[in-house]
Formats: structure tokens, sequence, C-alpha cells
């Protein structure tokens, strides 16, 4: 007998190490995170009329329920174009300055030596992970998005692709079809760098790639997971079955716009539920916008704004927006204050409490503090710029547009926190402040301008 308890303590004593090393594992796997993780969602093109909670006949309840979870972001700024917005929200600085005003094109990348949000979070420890849509460059591979911050890189790099093959330049045709016949452009799609053929309608490969990258990471790690789709961005294509869901739309163009919405909002509420899924809800800052203003002739609506992408009315840059932190930030709030994709890389540093290893100066401004409180944080003047420039100033808002043909510049002043449709110019009434805002801007530094700079140009109403 005594032999039988000194073979199981002897048993006993041996086990004890692997059940010590196993709860050790489990302790080191449940150990929280030291920073929280990051997920940003950016539509391309997505008009301001064409989310379902702004009353649109477009159905987004995945994009809706944001809203209700977090915070409507109603005031929330961007460029006329994607490449500016990009640029301003990966880095926190003027695009104009910088000299990106248009869509990124030829030889063009954005600066080298400008300092990346991806870098920040992956010198505090953040595994990095994009899915989509870069436009910031693709001259040479130092260029892309595994070069600049993010550890890996699935998607393509130039303005537009046919949604189907792949192939680049698809923005050139925009009749609603599967593929655009007898396009020879190569593909514009890669793996860090490393061009892919595969098959697949590019909104579900990008949702599918972000689900695999929320799954297959490292839960000892915090994410920084950035997924950019290229909807609705012509050419308007869509899964048929998407586009018999609006059957009973009259403009085809509108139609397919609304399947190519559609198609997008349901891998957004795939990957929310893999958010949830993998437990990451709680401790997960998710935020959601489009890139610029709608383009009408490509099938989006800006309804009631004025005008669209190109534009730096209303349309053109103020864009659906909501950003959700359970427990943290409110729920089912509008919140009016003015926030810009500036303001994005110092905002979300701050929430992450992350140090910023950029050298060179923020143009935004870090409004956590306000969005936490729910309160109205004073914006400082804030300059928009394209071929025409927006300032904000207060409640104001003024555009210049400078003449053909030379002469004084072409001046607009509107009381925008009133009349968000730009619809009463105040400039002749009150001509010193009009006078005042545009010596701000000349005094502003822009940019020489990228060479090469390409893409769709925005016409004025």
């Amino acid at each position: 007998m005594k032999s039988l308890n000194l073979s199981r303590c002897c048993l006993f004593l041996a086990v004890v190490p692997f059940l010590s090393a196993a709860a050790t594992t489990r302790a080191k796997a449940q150990a929280p995170l030291k920073h929280p993780n990051l997920v940003i969602f950016v539509a391309d093109d997505l008009g301001w009329n064409d989310v379902g909670y702004h009353g649109s006949e477009i159905r987004t309840p995945n994009i809706d329920q944001l809203t209700q979870q977090g915070i409507e972001l109603d005031r929330f700024y961007v460029y006329p174009f994607c490449s500016p917005t990009r640029t301003a929200l990966l880095t926190g600085r003027s695009p104009y300055s910088l000299g990106i005003t248009r869509p990124i094109g030829g030889s063009a990348v954005l600066p080298l030596d400008e300092h990346l949000l991806p870098q920040t979070l992956k010198a505090a420890g953040y595994q990095t992970l994009m899915t989509g849509k870069w436009h910031l460059g693709n001259a040479n591979e130092a260029a892309l998005p595994h070069k600049r911050g993010f550890d890996s890189f699935y998607g393509h790099t130039g303005g537009s692709i046919d949604y189907y093959s792949h192939q680049r330049g698809g923005g050139k045709r925009r009749r609603p079809g599967r593929s655009q016949a007898g396009n020879t452009s190569p593909p514009d799609w890669q793996r860090n760098g490393k061009t892919l053929t595969e098959e697949g309608y590019s909104t579900q490969l990008i949702g599918k790639e972000a689900i695999r990258l929320l799954q297959e990471r490292d839960k000892n790690q915090p994410t920084f997971l950035y997924v950019t789709f290229n909807a609705p961005h012509t050419p308007l294509q869509a899964p048929q079955e998407f586009i018999d869901r609006y059957s009973t739309l009259e403009d085809q163009n509108r139609r397919v716009y609304a399947a190519m919405v559609d198609a997008m909002d349901e891998e957004i509420g795939k990957i929310l539920k893999v958010i949830d899924e993998e437990k990451m809800r709680e401790n997960t800052i998710v935020l959601f916008m489009s890139d610029n203003g709608g383009a009408a002739r490509g099938g989006a609506s800006n309804e009631p704004l004025t005008n669209g992408k190109g534009s730096v009315y209303e349309g053109g840059i103020r864009v659906p927006a909501v950003i959700r932190w359970p427990g943290v930030l409110p729920t089912g709030q509008k919140s009016a204050q003015l926030i810009t994709a500036h303001d994005l890389f110092p905002t979300l540093v701050k929430a992450l409490q992350v140090k910023p290893r950029n050298s060179k100066p923020f143009y935004g401004e870090d409004l956590w503090e306000g969005l936490v409180s729910g309160k109205i944080v004073p914006h400082r003047d804030v300059i928009i710029g394209s071929r025409s420039i927006a300032i904000f100033h207060k409640q104001w808002k003024m555009i210049q547009t400078e003449r053909v043909n030379g002469g004084p510049p072409f001046r607009e002043l509107y009381l925008i926190t009133a009349d968000a449709k730009e619809e009463l110019d105040l400039a002749s009434v009150y001509p010193d402040l009009t006078e005042e805002l545009g010596s701000i801007i000349a005094r502003f530094p822009k940019g020489a301008g990228l060479a090469n700079e390409g893409g769709n140009r925005g016409g004025r109403r």
C-alpha cells in the first residue's frame, strides 16, 4: 500500500510542473492588452444620402447600428478626393500644405519622410494590418503600405480597379456590368508587393481578408486593422443578388451603386460579428468614414447637401462618419463637433494612450476629451484645399475660387452651422469678415504639388 501511495505521489509531483505551465499559459493568454485595439473602415466615394441613417433608400443596417452603439459624427470633414483624405488621416498633417490636392497617380507618392499612424502604433507594440485600397503611391516598393508601417497589406494601390478582374483603371468605364470586356490593363491586386491573380468580387475579398487577419492575429498584442473598401467607387459593378434587392429603383446607375453599398455594409457586418466572436468589442475603437462625397454621375447622392466629389461645398467634403467604443464613448448620440480627417491621428493616439512618434507638427487637433464628454470643443480655423479652398472659422465657412482669367478670387460666405445647404451667401453682408478669411488663406503655406497627380476632375455647381 505504501508503494502505491508513493507512486501516486510521484505521479502528482511529475504532473504539477505541466499544470503550472498550463496555468501560466492561460494567464498569459488572458492578460489584458496594454492598449486598446483600433479598426478603421473607409468607404470610397460614399455620399451623404447613401446610408440608411440619413434616410437613404440604400440599406446599411450594420453602419446604422454603429450610430446607435456610438457617436454619429455629423460634422466630419474630409477632402474632395481620396488621396488627400488618406494623407490627412494617416499623417495628421495638411495635404494642401504638402501639395497633395488631387488623386495621386503616375510616379507621385506620399512623401517618404512623412510619418504615418501605423508607424506610431507599430512602435507601441501594435500589429498593423491593412486590407483594401491604398492610393498613396505605388512608383516603388518603398511607397507601399508594408514598407510604411503596416505589417501586412492585401488589396490594390491605385485609384480604381475592375471589381472582378482587379485590373487597374477600372473607373474609366461606368457602364454597370460584371467586368470590363477588352480591358488589357495589368491587375492591381497584391499581397505585400507581390501581384496576385485570384477570382472574386473585391469588396468581398477585402472583407474576407479582414476576418482572416482578426482570427489569426496575435492575441497578446493590440491590433490596428485598416479596412479601406474600393466600394462604391466606379466602375458600377455588383453581384446580381444585391442588384435584385433594388429592382424598384428606376435609374440603373443608382440601382447598381446601391447594390455596391449594400454589399460593403454586409462585409462590415461580418467583420463586426467576428470582433464580437473574438471578444474584442469592449476593448476596440471602431471608426467608419467615407473618403469624400459621392459622385452623382457614378450613382451617388449627397442630398440635401450641395454638389459632390471634387468640390469643397458640403456635398464634396462633409461625409458620413461614426465612432464606437463601448463603455467609454456615449451611445446613440449625434455630435455637432467640427472634426476633420487631420484630427484623427492626434485624437486616436490620445484615446489609445500611445505616444505619437511624428517629428513634424500635426495640423489636426486632439478632440478626444470632447468626444468622451459629449461637449463641443472650439476648433481652430481649418483650411481644406483643392482647386477651390474652404476655410472653417467658428460658425462660418468661406469658399474661395481663383478666377480662370485672373483678377480677385471669387468668395462665398456661409453661416454653415445654420445653413448646411449653403443657400444664403453672406459675403456681401459681411465683407470685412470675408476679406479677413481671405487673408488667412493667402498666408497659409501651400505645397508645390506632386508630379503626375492623376484622377477625375470634379465640377463646381
